[in-house]
């Protein structure tokens, strides 16, 4: 992948990162293997007596954090446990899954992760260059099961 392909899907990234919850994105976190969340907890500082994380600490290292690479490993990490699901999910074609596979996983991906965390794992899969990039991407685009409804 050339540097202006890589500055674009970064930044398709950063926009789902920015887009997903608080509450979502700590939730990815918590549900994330020891050594992730203590790595997140260090980006921020440390968690406090409670093992709370702040997630403005975190959001803040990653922007600082662009240039060495830090929102791909971060979304990478956080949104393992849910690429796994997808790749269950998908059987015999996680290898390469067509538009239609993806889509007729997607809404039990999204019942049980929500769609910001669905977004937000495809995005970085077409970040990390993931074999079937071009259908994860188009789904990610177009796919009706992952429209983000604004509230009034």
């Amino acid at each position: 992948m050339n540097s202006k392909d890589h500055v674009l899907r970064l930044a398709a990234a950063e926009r789902e990162l920015r887009t997903i919850s608080d509450a979502k994105l700590l939730d990815l976190i918590d549900g994330s293997e020891e050594n992730v969340r203590n790595w997140v907890a260090s980006l921020a500082g440390g968690a406090d007596d409670d093992g709370n994380i702040d997630i403005a600490g975190v959001r803040g290292a990653i922007s600082r954090g662009r240039m060495k690479g830090l929102p791909d490993k971060f979304i990478a990490n956080v949104t393992d446990p849910l690429l796994q699901d997808c790749i269950e999910a998908l059987g015999a074609n996680a290898d390469f899954p067509s538009v239609d596979q993806l889509e007729a996983v997607l809404p039990g991906l999204v019942t049980r992760h929500g769609v910001g965390a669905v977004r937000l794992m495809l995005a970085g899969a077409v970040l990390g260059e993931a074999p079937a990039v071009m259908a994860i991407a188009k789904v990610l685009k177009t796919s009706p099961a992952l429209t983000v409804v604004a509230l009034p």
